[in-house]
């Protein structure tokens, strides 16, 4: 297996890279659902409740803390990866100021938030809040070796949480223990506990000093703050379809529809690893041409697989939903094909987006997500209620479809690159993206069978 990575390496880095953040997509998925079935069978309905109610905000709100520090501080440590030592410094101190408000406002608000849980479980959600900030760091630490593109020790370092959640709840179901407190407390503590190794791997592969800069902090914060804007719209476009359901169609069909909605995101692992790793390469580059050349490459490799895995998806769907998900979910299959080529729009459009930041321009994304937000609320108010789940799925697929239109069109007026530049491979590619394709599924599909 090494020998061959080393082979794959040297034929193609992104190829390679690419390929190992899929495989690890794809395992750190299947790890999320043994810990769900185990979570489940350990605490049973009520006690899952109650973890769930422990960790969702605390967990939530996490993310939001960075002040998107960690996609700037991925982008200018490709820029600049002699300095990326400095640049990690300033996205820690800005990501643990943003711990500050947010902690405080949700530990108020938490009551509230937490209304129908008892007051031990309050109590319990407001003491696991000290995993945000450890979560903070945590992202912080990987986003610098993304921005250098340190994917073997990236990758690995993704898979730590998940074992370590899989370890503790391991050693709950063999020494009886189905509390739902003492589970959060354990989880607060190893992921406390991560940090060193993780800080360790990190101070391995970044060299210089970490001591922050004071000249980085405002160019990161202009960078960054727009990352975290795009995310509103975008997290809406993700989910509106599934909140306005849950209040105006029966649970059998909302069910029916997260099926569908999972199915479709089969593509999802390979495209989001080619965006992770098109980002700090196309940032790499110091010359605007060398720059171009990458993102329009990369898109249109994305846009190669795309077209190749779609059909694939599509023609083994109606088998697929009844084998993953049982005949009960039969119903789905209407909507699945439909959201399946809007997956693919959507995990492209994921790639695009993270080339356009590597471009060094953040904002992009923004005005294609609103866009497109603002499609699936139109598409949704008339189609949700006369045509159910299919209304939904074509809302989806309009309002994919509107982000991916901003997208070209955005890019074509920002960098004068055409949409034919971004999605159509030529002979050549289409030639060598078949043959990549055959050399990274001889390399994951052993791997894929040790996860």
């Amino acid at each position: 297996m090494k020998r061959f990575w080393r082979n794959l390496q040297s034929r193609s880095a992104f190829g390679a890279n690419a390929a190992l953040t899929a495989v690890t997509n794809l395992g750190i998925g299947g790890l999320g659902m043994v810990t769900g079935m185990l979570a489940a069978r350990l605490l049973g309905p009520h006690g899952r409740g109650e973890l769930a109610a422990i960790q969702t905000y605390p967990t939530m709100v996490g993310y939001f803390t960075l002040l998107g520090s960690g996609a700037a501080l991925a982008y200018y440590s490709a820029c600049d990866p002699e300095r990326a030592g400095r640049y990690l410094g300033c996205a820690a101190i800005i990501s643990l100021a943003g711990c500050l408000p947010v902690v405080a406002v949700t530990y108020i608000a938490m009551p509230a938030l937490l209304s129908a849980q008892s007051l031990a479980i309050v109590a319990a959600a407001r003491w696991y809040l000290f995993i945000v900030p450890v979560l903070a760091l945590h992202a912080t630490l990987l986003f610098a070796l993304r921005g250098r593109s340190e994917f073997v020790p990236w990758n690995a370092l993704q898979t730590a949480p998940p074992l370590a959640w899989l370890a503790i709840l391991f050693l709950a179901w063999t020494h009886g223990i189905n509390d739902p407190e003492k589970l959060a407390a354990a989880h607060l503590l190893a992921m406390t506990g991560l940090l060193i190794p993780t800080a360790l791997v990190v101070r391995k592969y970044i060299p210089g000093t970490f001591r922050p800069d004071s000249r980085y902090f405002r160019p990161m914060l202009f960078y960054g703050l727009p990352c975290v804007a795009s995310n509103f719209p975008k997290i809406l476009n993700l989910r509106l379809d599934q909140m306005l359901m849950a209040g105006l169609l029966s649970p059998e069909n909302l069910g029916l529809y997260v099926a569908a909605v999972a199915w479709s995101g089969a593509i999802n692992p390979l495209m989001s690893a080619i965006g992770a790793v098109l980002l700090p390469k196309v940032a790499a580059h110091e010359a605007e041409a060398d720059r171009l050349r990458s993102f329009c490459r990369g898109s249109r490799l994305a846009a190669l697989f795309a077209l190749l895995l779609t059909p694939l998806l599509l023609v083994v769907t109606p088998w697929g939903v009844v084998l993953l998900f049982g005949r009960n979910f039969r119903a789905a299959i209407p909507a699945a094909l439909i959201l399946v080529p809007a997956g693919a729009i959507a995990a492209l459009n994921t790639v695009i987006e993270d080339g356009l930041r590597g471009l060094g321009i953040p904002a992009a994304p923004l005005y294609a997500q609103l866009a497109g937000m603002l499609t699936t609320l139109i598409s949704l108010y008339l189609l949700l209620r006369p045509m159910g789940i299919v209304g939904a799925s074509i809302a989806s697929l309009a309002g994919y479809s509107t982000i991916m239109l901003a997208l070209l069109l955005e890019t074509r007026w920002l960098t004068g690159r055409s949409p034919a530049e971004l999605l159509l491979p030529r002979t050549a590619e289409l030639r060598a993206g078949v043959r990549e394709l055959a050399i990274l599924a001889r390399w994951m599909v052993p791997a894929i069978s040790r996860v």
